[in-house]
């Protein structure tokens, strides 16, 4: 510990001691200037005596009187601040309970303590860090897979050029993102001319989220359809997967099908 906190320490002891007793000084004075007076202005011995006895009984019951307005003072601070502690307690709770509806956190905050105020709010003030790149986290992976506007644009004029091709475009079922996707590639190929058809849910055909979009097509090796897109996708950075999968369940050679799965 250095000077200059020994110093601040000693500091805070004296002030609390100042504080505790500072009281029962004017008390003390009193007690005292009392007691002179009762020794020096009777001039009987047994008024001395008298007055020295009343003197001190009243300043016995005057200090009596003190302490305890003290240990209720003290007494009623302890409970507020034992009360204030479990309010902390409480709201730390709740934080934690909706950090646990959240993704798992990249590390874990330090154990809570609330064995003081202090500790107490150092321990919300972790916990709110915590949640706050739980909520980032969360707020990045809800951004949703797109095409922005001017690539859009040059792979519509890409595809017109080709003509007219049918395509169905599936998606992973009850989920929102990936059918907002699949349905801006459904107006991207409208757009183009081609017969865009879609947004259809149906099963995963894929294992597992995948951020690209799958080419499926009932024979690899018959639609030009499938390399005209995956020319497409490459030219303009659209993530898919690579390759053109066959699909038994295509009902014919010139269908393409576009999956969109699950995002990661």
């Amino acid at each position: 510990m250095s000077p200059t906190s020994e110093i601040v320490a000693r500091l805070d002891w004296i002030m609390d001691e100042a504080t505790r007793w500072g009281p029962a000084v004017p008390v003390a004075v009193g007690f005292v200037v009392a007691l002179v007076e009762a020794v020096v202005l009777p001039v009987r011995l047994w008024a001395k005596g008298a007055w020295v006895a009343v003197v001190v009984l009243c300043g016995i019951g005057a200090v009596a009187m003190l302490r305890w307005e003290q240990r209720a003072a003290y007494g009623a601070a302890a409970d507020q601040r034992a009360a204030e502690t479990t309010a902390l307690h409480g709201l730390w709770s709740q934080l934690d309970s909706v950090s646990h509806t959240l993704s798992p956190p990249a590390t874990e905050p330090p154990e809570a303590n609330f064995d003081t105020i202090d500790g107490g709010l150092a321990s919300l003030s972790a916990k709110v860090a915590t949640l706050n790149e739980q909520i980032a986290a969360l707020k990045a992976g809800a951004v949703g897979r797109t095409v922005d506007p001017e690539t859009a644009t040059k792979l519509v004029g890409y595809l017109r050029q080709y003509g007219n091709y049918r395509v169905v475009v599936t998606c992973a079922p009850s989920d929102v993102e990936a059918y907002s996707y699949a349905n801006q590639l459904v107006g991207i190929l409208k757009a183009a001319g081609w017969d865009g058809n879609g947004p259809e849910t149906t099963v995963n055909l894929l294992e597992g989220p995948m951020m690209g979009v799958s080419v499926f097509v009932r024979d690899p090796s018959a639609p030009d359809a499938a390399k005209i897109l995956i020319d497409g996708f490459n030219q303009f950075n659209i993530p898919h997967q690579p390759g053109i999968s066959a699909n038994a369940a295509i009902p014919d050679g010139a269908t393409v099908e576009l999956f969109v799965a699950k995002k990661p």
